[in-house]
């Protein structure tokens, strides 16, 4: 099997999903490859620009263009994130290079992928995309690279390693015997769906042989919906939602009631590509959440189950991990750790430094735990913190309360622990005055945020709160999992929009802790920026 993680998405770490995926495949006796066309497809795509330098006349572009390599080299060097402003300019320029490669139809980014033409969220405009595949930015790196791993994908597999080429061939196989009768596509984000979809439809009409499987974290979503219906059926043969883990293994033929724990796979890893200051490797030790009552959350729209891995069998992954691959950090992917993981982790001194998302709970607030937890290695915790005001969070049902929210991040900045802080703007049950409390309470707080995301609610499309309220579609997309909505006393997202721009972003307090915030990487580099021993 052949696994596909298409672009884009950030290109500073592997995929995690892919990895697992690729762990119990291999574990379990199903020859698999993987191939992170994410981080290929793009590169390839700022080299591919970098050939027109001569014929530009814009100074940043043509700036960006001739130093496209260089600054690549030095997002990979520790020293330059000791320089939030020298960090910005070279993300800038590399960005530049990567935006202006491709027509004015396409606007990518580092980060995102836009078609003016299509919508993702549109089931007929991914099936043009498909049907039009050639029309895509990242064709030619289909023909001219994808091409090659695909027809013959053992000797040009640059991630299997020398053990395995090695066993492979004491065995007696011919390397170019192995079948590939599957081609996995994992699909997480919107940002990847409509190349997702043009590598699917250019694989049906190149390869007609292979079955299509697509999944992912998007796809889950969407196979979540009531009453879903397929409409990709004569495109993708098969749609696995979920993990994947026991679908991919049923399909090649594995008894799954004898499936065994397996560790992620990251042998296909192009390390030294990666744009990042140190090898950072993705880690998952639970699916779903363990509060599950936030109402504003999608997962529990979703009605997704928690699913956490035992505390020892994460600290063996984690060990036998850190020995194979020598990651200088370690991005946990759970939506939120567990209490009994984060105990664990303080009892020990990890050999990378490691952050993720958590709870606001009380035991932050004790210096000696959460210094324990910086001396395990951790360096950064991401938080919803969502408002400021009491009394929404406690409509959110979010289980926080605002004293224990200020101790905490007292707490863990004492203890050299960045935070990375959300926050949540026109929720049903906000006001105009909600939205200032919150500024009030962030301003007051700045000195102990180190970065603040703001994101303007969307509200679930199967959500409980969406059965009570005037909704409408977002673009009129078919696969869409949001609604527009009549705010209940007015806070409309235009209101907040405005309110965050000519307000909460200008507030002297906030700005500063705001333009701290990397600029297309966010919190996957945001820890390399606060590494001040305490």
């Amino acid at each position: 099997m052949i696994l596909i993680y298409p672009p884009v998405a950030k290109i500073c770490e592997p995929p995690g999903g892919v990895a697992f995926l690729a762990g119990a495949l291999k574990h379990h006796g199903v020859h698999c490859i993987t191939i992170d066309a994410n981080l290929e497809a793009l590169l390839w795509l700022g080299k591919s620009n970098c050939h027109n330098v001569h014929s530009i006349e814009d100074k940043w572009t043509r700036r960006a263009l001739s130093h496209f390599r260089r600054n690549l080299s030095d997002l990979k060097c520790p020293g330059l994130y000791k320089n939030i402003d020298r960090y910005r300019q070279r993300v800038m320029d590399v960005n530049r290079v990567i935006s202006t490669a491709t027509s004015e139809r396409f606007k990518i980014t580092l980060a995102d992928y836009h078609d003016t033409r299509l919508l993702p969220v549109k089931s007929k405009d991914l099936l043009s995309s498909a049907e039009n595949f050639m029309e895509n930015p990242f064709y030619n790196y289909f023909e001219d690279e994808l091409v090659k791993r695909i027809d013959h994908p053992w000797p040009n597999y640059v991630g299997l390693d020398y053990t395995e080429s090695k066993e492979i061939a004491s065995n007696g196989i011919d390397l170019d015997d192995i079948r590939t009768d599957y081609i996995g596509i994992s699909i997480c984000y919107l940002s990847q769906a409509l190349t997702g979809f043009a590598l699917a439809g250019w694989i049906r009409t190149r390869f007609p042989q292979k079955k299509i499987i697509m999944g992912g974290g998007l796809v889950t979503s969407w196979m979540s919906f009531p009453h879903w219906k397929n409409p990709f059926g004569d495109l993708i043969d098969f749609m696995v939602k979920g993990q994947g883990e026991d679908a991919l293994l049923d399909i090649t033929g594995v008894d799954i009631k004898g499936r065994e724990r397996s560790l992620p796979d990251f042998d296909f890893s192009d390390w030294n590509s990666y744009l990042a200051p140190y090898r950072i490797l993705p880690y998952r030790a639970s699916t779903g959440c363990h509060w599950h009552k936030c109402r504003f959350c999608p997962e529990r729209a979703e009605k997704s189950h928690y699913k956490p891995e035992k505390v020892s069998d994460v600290l063996s992954d984690l060990e036998i991990l850190s020995r194979r691959y020598h990651p200088g950090a370690v991005h946990f992917l759970d939506n939120s750790l567990s209490f009994s993981l984060l105990k664990s982790l303080a009892k020990r001194k990890m050999p990378f430094l490691w952050y993720g998302f958590v709870r606001f709970i009380k035991e932050f607030a004790d210096p000696e735990f959460v210094r324990a937890l910086y001396d395990s290695g951790c360096r950064m915790l991401k938080l919803g913190l969502e408002s400021g005001d009491q009394q929404v969070l406690d409509h959110m049902h979010k289980g926080t309360d605002l004293d224990t929210v200020s101790n905490v991040l007292t707490s863990i900045k004492n203890a050299g622990i960045a935070s990375y802080v959300y926050l949540l703007f026109g929720t049903l049950h906000e006001t105009e005055y909600s939205a200032e409390k919150t500024l009030s309470y962030v301003a007051e707080h700045s000195d102990r945020i180190d970065f603040i995301n703001t994101a303007i609610f969307n509200l679930p499309r199967f959500s409980e709160d969406a059965e009570s309220l005037e909704t409408e579609g977002f673009y009129n997309g078919d696969l869409s999992l949001y609604l527009d909505f009549i705010h209940p006393v007015g806070w409309n997202r235009k209101k907040v929009r405005t309110f965050l721009s000519k307000e909460f972003k200008k507030n002297f307090l906030v700005a500063p802790v705001l333009r701290n915030v990397p600029p297309f990487f966010t919190s996957n580099h945001a820890m390399f920026f606060e590494r001040v021993d305490h």
